[in-house]
């Protein structure tokens, strides 16, 4: 039963995530200041644990699947997360026994993703877009929001989170 739920369902699993994000995300921005815009990144810790399962190539492809549904549900364009995804799983892979240490490493890592998504999906925006913002305000109104967010979902539910994915 377990080789069947983890790989045959961990790909619905991370789907469903990916929209409970989504959810998770709205409530926290209904509640929050105007100004600040936390977003919630649950569905990232499972797509950490995602090259564990699956070979390189099938990570890569599962990258760039869900890259596809992240733009679709959360940015509305094609191509930000598109292309972030499969370059974050290649660097999952190549370092699976570093971030299965332990619960710590996990957790550090997770944050680390986080960091490394938005501040690369904000890099895409002004190379390919051309949108121009200031650097403080970006990580003042949104990553810190995000960071302290997922921080606290996390010391929440990294042991559920584990359970799941694990």
């Amino acid at each position: 039963m377990k080789v069947i739920r983890k790989y045959h369902f961990f790909p619905l699993f991370l789907l469903i995530s990916l929209f409970v994000d989504g959810q998770i995300s709205f409530l926290i921005s209904r509640f929050s200041p105007s100004s600040f815009e936390p977003t919630s990144f649950l569905f990232l810790y499972g797509f950490m644990l995602l090259s564990l399962y699956f070979s390189e190539i099938a990570s890569i492809w599962l990258g760039i699947l869900f890259g596809f549904c992240f733009d679709v549900y959360f940015l509305r364009t094609i191509g930000i997360a598109f292309l972030v995804f499969p370059f974050l799983q290649v660097i999952f892979y190549r370092c699976n026994q570093i971030i299965l240490v332990n619960r710590l490493t996990r957790f550090f890592t997770f944050l680390l993703t986080i960091l490394i998504f938005q501040v690369s999906t904000n890099l895409l925006l002004v190379i390919f877009v051309g949108i121009k913002f200031k650097w403080i305000t970006l990580i003042i109104h949104q990553i810190a929001p995000s960071l302290i967010l997922n921080m606290l979902l996390m010391i929440v539910l990294q042991p559920l989170l584990e359970k799941i994915y694990l």
